[in-house]
């Protein structure tokens, strides 16, 4: 929202403002930029469900709610298929199973994760093209960067999961971009992504926290479908006394009179991820690695350490002894230990049971003091640590920067996308999943890539 002076939500109808956006935007209302950041996005998207799809909560939701053969969705990676709103809730579980996926600071939740499962599914009997795909994710990206910037981090320290709250809005607005939907039958869908937002942080660590990214896909692709038969209900449910904003964010910041993108879109301030672990966790790691790097130290010296962070790490990745591999990746001090040690926190399998439960790292995390300060920066962490021999090291290092090099950006993402999603689905098959997504921005059809990820 640069160079827009806020107002209060009083003052601006803040449901009706979105929808004429949301229904108004085209393609030629997208840059370049965009397009390419929303195929980044959906590269890494589609790697993280692919590589998720194997993980007992999906079985569990696919053995629940996937259809027969001629069912239109596909669940990815499967060879299976469901009907729409089933196949979002599937595909967005499996987004979400391994915590790596991509994450928005302005929404204070991952982005992607929401959106892309619900217009996939829409996608699929819409006859869309690449571009439209594209477009409606640009639009779900927008639109829940501009709801988290309002409901700010007063909704998620007070306990909701954003990526279930207002992921579900982003869903409800990109599926209403790919449907066509007019600007009254918009604010409708957004009232009904209202009405059903839901996600609560005690669910973290628990197979609970990935169903609430599929349920956010599932609910606003069903209120994108309801609006567009006519299902009416609050259209000010954003901004209205006991609507969403007032009730479920307990201090409210401005709103901006208008959606102003000349300055880049939201999707162009995605941020990756390159640990499977929470990404309050990531710049924790950085540090430390920086440690192992520059100072010559592993988990051998390591008398005492204190991670400096913000406040909001508290009750999201503070897990002091974990039980799980799912514990492991909200577990801080268990991750200190594990990077100190040299551990490869990109690799899937790190995140299991024995890790959680080594003697070895267990004693370590118990030397790790996680320590909350007043931060500039909410991602920003700082490592001292205290040596065997005397020493004392220190190291900040901040993840929450977007990148500017989109070239190697694409290649960092090849990689993690090849070291994950390579093996489900094959060299072959995995090169033409690539080549599809990199065409997306000129293909008149999804077919070669619903061909290469079913």
């Amino acid at each position: 929202m640069k160079n827009q002076t806020n107002e209060s939500i009083d003052s601006v109808a803040v449901t009706h403002l979105m929808a004429d956006w949301i229904s108004h935007t085209d393609d030629a209302a997208l840059t370049p930029a965009a397009y390419q950041w929303a195929k980044h996005a959906m590269l890494d998207w589609l790697a993280v469900s692919i590589a998720g799809t194997a993980e007992p909560l999906v079985q569990i939701l696919a053995d629940a709610y996937q259809g027969s053969a001629d069912q239109p969705c596909l669940l990815l990676a499967s060879g299976r298929r469901a009907a729409p709103h089933d196949a979002a809730l599937i595909n967005g579980a499996a987004g979400h199973a391994l915590d790596y996926d991509d994450v928005a600071s302005r929404m204070f939740g991952h982005p992607t994760v929401p959106v892309a499962p619900a217009v996939l599914a829409m996608a699929q009997s819409r006859a869309a093209s690449g571009r439209d795909l594209l477009r409606a994710l640009v639009v779900g990206h927008e639109i829940e960067s501009r709801l988290g910037e309002i409901v700010g981090p007063s909704h998620y320290q007070h306990g909701f999961h954003a990526t279930g709250t207002v992921g579900t809005f982003g869903a409800a607005a990109a599926c209403a971009n790919l449907r066509g939907l007019n600007s009254d039958q918009t604010a409708h869908a957004l009232g009904l992504a209202a009405t059903q937002a839901a996600g609560l942080k005690c669910m973290f660590g628990t197979m609970g926290k990935p169903l609430h990214a599929g349920k956010a896909a599932m609910n606003g692709l069903m209120a994108a479908e309801l609006a567009a038969r006519g299902f009416t209900v609050n259209d000010s449910a954003i901004e209205c006394i006991q609507g969403f904003a007032r009730t479920m964010a307990p201090a409210l910041n401005g709103v901006a009179p208008s959606i102003d993108t000349r300055h880049g879109f939201a999707v162009e301030q995605t941020l990756f991820k390159y640990h499977a672990s929470c990404y309050l966790t990531h710049s924790t790691i950085e540090a430390i690695r920086a440690l192992r790097q520059h100072d010559g130290v592993d988990l051998d010296a390591l008398e005492s350490m204190t991670l400096q962070v913000a406040g909001n790490h508290r009750g999201v990745c503070d897990i002091a002894v974990p039980q799980s591999g799912l514990n492991v990746k909200f577990s801080i001090q268990h991750l200190a230990a594990l990077a100190l040690d040299g551990a490869d926190t990109s690799d899937l399998g790190l995140y299991s049971d024995r890790t959680a439960l080594d003697a070895r790292y267990a004693a370590a995390a118990r030397c790790v003091s996680m320590v909350v300060v007043e931060a500039e920066n909410r991602d920003a962490a700082t490592v001292t640590m205290h040596t065997r021999d005397g020493r004392t090291l220190s190291r900040t290092a901040n993840v929450a920067i977007p990148a500017t090099d989109l070239d190697a950006q694409w290649a960092r993402l090849l990689a993690k996308a090849r070291a994950i999603a390579e093996p489900v689905l094959g060299a072959a098959r995995f090169d033409r999943f690539v080549e599809a997504v990199d065409a997306l921005d000129r293909s008149p059809s999804l077919h070669p890539l619903f061909e290469a990820i079913q």
